[in-house]
C-alpha cells in the first residue's frame, strides 16, 4: 500500500524544514512526499534543498487550503493520502499505524487518530483526546473531532464523495471528513498520530480575523448540506 503525504505551503518557515524531515523518519518506507507551494512570495523550493525526492508543484496562483491540497490529491497515483500541514510534525508511526487499519477493512475510507498540540515549538500538552472515540456521521454532526494531520484517505475516495470544497478558506477540512462519513466507515485510532504546532497570536490563515468571521457561517452550511445529502438518499 503506497503513499503520498501532501503538504500545502503558503510562505512557510523553517518549520517546513521540520515537517519533511518528520515524513522522512517514517518507520513505513512505502511513500513518497508531495509540497504543494500555494504561491507563495518567498522561495519554496530553495527549503526543500536537502529533500532531492520530494515532489515539488507550484500553483500560479493561491488557491487557499483546500485547493492546494487537491493539486496534490490529483497529481497522486498512490493508493492512499496522507495530511500534513507545513508547520506540523508527523509521528513516526503514523503511516505505519495508519495502513496497517486500512489493510484490514476494506469498508474503511479514512483513518484519523489522536495527536498532542506543540505551543511555540517548546511546551508539548497532554494528549487531546483522553479516550477512545468513534468517528461517525452522527458525531461529526456534533462537532469537528478529525485533526487533518491525523487523516490518511484511500485515493479511490475522493473520485467517491469529491475533492476539497475550494470556496471553504475555513472549516474545508471539516467538510471533506463529513462527506466522507455520509458514505464510509472511518477508523480513531488512540494513538498519536502528529503534533500540531500553535503560535499563539500567529499569522496562520487559521488565526486570520477576516479567515475566523466566516467560519460559524461555514459550519452552519456543511451541516445543512450534509443532511440535505442524507435525506435525499433516503427518499429515493
Amino acid at each position: 500500500m503506497w503513499v503520498d503525504i501532501v503538504i500545502p505551503a503558503y510562505n512557510p518557515g523553517k518549520e517546513l524544514v521540520e515537517a519533511v524531515r518528520s515524513c522522512f523518519g517514517q518507520s513505513y518506507k512505502k511513500y513518497s512526499v508531495i509540497v504543494v507551494d500555494d504561491h507563495s512570495s518567498i522561495d519554496v523550493k530553495k527549503l526543500l534543498w536537502d529533500f532531492p525526492s520530494v515532489k515539488y508543484i507550484r500553483n500560479d496562483k493561491n488557491l487557499g487550503p483546500g485547493g492546494a491540497r487537491n493539486v496534490g490529491i490529483k497529481a497522486s497515483e498512490a493508493d492512499c493520502i496522507s495530511f500534513l500541514d507545513a508547520d506540523d510534525i508527523m509521528h513516526e508511526d503514523k503511516l505505519k499505524l495508519s495502513t496497517k487499519a486500512l489493510s484490514k477493512r476494506e469498508d474503511i475510507g479514512m483513518v484519523c487518530g489522536n495527536y498532542r498540540v506543540m505551543v511555540d515549538r517548546e511546551k508539548l500538552l497532554d494528549v487531546f483526546y483522553k479516550n477512545p472515540i468513534r468517528v461517525d456521521h452522527a458525531l461529526l454532526m456534533r462537532q469537528n473531532f478529525v485533526a487533518s494531520g491525523t487523516v490518511t484517505v484511500r485515493r479511490s475516495v475522493f473520485d467517491d464523495v469529491g475533492f476539497f470544497d475550494e470556496t471553504l478558506w475555513i472549516a474545508e477540512d471539516y467538510d471533506m471528513w463529513v462527506r466522507i462519513s455520509e458514505k464510509y466507515n472511518i477508523e480513531y485510532l488512540h494513538k498519536i498520530l502528529y503534533y500540531y504546532s500553535v503560535v499563539p497570536n500567529g499569522n496562520s490563515l487559521t488565526q486570520r480575523d477576516d479567515i475566523q468571521l466566516r467560519h460559524n457561517d461555514n459550519i452552519r452550511k456543511i451541516k445543512q448540506a450534509s443532511m440535505e445529502r442524507i435525506g435525499e438518499k433516503h427518499d429515493r
